[in-house]
């Protein structure tokens, strides 16, 4: 008979036979706690600030708002906020409006990598503030653009924490994102988030006043999960977006805040990237004896490698045609794989191939 010391050393032994989900790496963080408190005449992240002059801001982080920390190969990440329209009072006189600024007295500490915990950071919070951004009403229509460098990173994942100063702040944020740096631009799908609006899924709409947030400085955590849509993977031309909506958005006060913005992926290793066909190539014949063609839409500087089934180069090329013909003739039966390395966009895939 097995006694309950049997079954614990059972179960025990189960527990670390089962693999365990490898963590994600942070590869851009902002934080928000290094940039000056706000006055009523910043607009950080616009190239226009009310307080400072463009050069002034772009030394000082604001203009545009970089990101305070990113993983070693990345360039960091950046913030832009773009107020389309000026508002005017009753009497007809411009008002400094959709102003985007800074506090440090009351940010939140939900997906705070940003204290002395981490090995990235070497202050805490207590030491910096704790600070967010806000954007101001009236925001009706306003932008904010995030630009995300993933270079080396796929499974590309996002944590950030929101609040409102008010039940008359703008209500909505509707998101897009972008994969070509802007030239085009895509809607969230319910893969990628559980936005909840009345109670129905609405993946591209944000809704900020909650239950959670409508206690002025109680934030809300959010997260969107690209890792449906391979092509943010490996991308220099990553942007996400979202524009300020809803009733109180045209509200001569109160405002939207966020912080922490986190931005994790797991590295890409040798041929581990996009598939080519993902990507818009094409490769033909496939089983091949001699010769493999790659076609693509575009033109540009590309490196186009071959892998064995171990990772090992066997040949590297640079093409820069919409075709490039490989030989295969002289290789062995059997599995290889092709990595495409789009020079100017950061992009990589990759594209199995069988030599008969």
């Amino acid at each position: 008979m097995k006694t309950k010391t049997n079954y614990l050393i059972l179960f025990i032994a189960l527990a670390f036979s089962i693999p365990k989900a490898k963590a994600q790496t942070l590869i851009q963080f902002w934080d928000f706690n290094q940039i000056p408190a706000a006055v009523i005449s910043d607009s950080f992240g616009t190239a226009n600030s009310y307080l400072h002059s463009q050069s002034v801001d772009s030394s000082m982080g604001e203009w545009p708002l970089t990101s305070i920390f990113a993983a070693p190969s990345l360039t960091h990440g950046h913030i832009v906020y773009f107020r389309p329209t000026k508002h005017y009072n009753a009497a007809g006189t411009g008002i400094r409006d959709s102003i985007l600024d800074a506090d440090n007295t009351t940010g939140s500490y939900i997906y705070d990598y940003s204290s002395s915990n981490y090995p990235y950071f070497t202050s805490s919070d207590s030491a910096l503030g704790n600070g967010f951004i806000r954007a101001r009403n009236p925001s009706d229509s306003c932008e904010m653009y995030l630009y995300i460098p993933t270079t080396g990173y796929k499974n590309i994942t996002m944590q950030y924490a929101i609040a409102v100063s008010g039940t008359s702040s703008a209500q909505f944020n509707i998101l897009s994102y972008s994969t070509d740096g802007g030239a085009n631009w895509k809607n969230l799908t319910t893969a990628m988030d559980t936005f909840n609006v009345g109670g129905v899924r609405t993946p591209d709409t944000l809704l900020l006043i909650n239950s959670v947030t409508i206690a002025t400085d109680v934030w809300y955590p959010e997260q969107i999960n690209f890792t449906s849509d391979t092509s943010v993977n490996n991308n220099a031309n990553f942007i996400l977006k979202w524009r300020i909506a809803g009733n109180y958005s045209s509200g001569p006060s109160h405002n939207d805040r966020y912080d922490n913005i986190a931005i994790f992926g797991d590295q890409v290793t040798g041929i581990d990237n996009l598939s080519a066909q993902q990507a818009g190539y094409t490769i033909y014949p496939n089983p091949a004896q001699n010769m493999v063609t790659i076609t693509s839409k575009t033109t540009g500087d590309k490196l186009i490698t071959l892998y064995n089934v171990v990772g090992q180069a066997i040949s590297v090329a640079e093409d820069n045609k919409m075709q490039t013909a490989i030989n295969i003739s002289g290789l062995s039966s059997g599995v290889y794989f092709v990595e495409i390395k789009e020079v100017d966009t950061g992009k990589v895939c990759t594209a199995k191939i069988v030599k008969e």
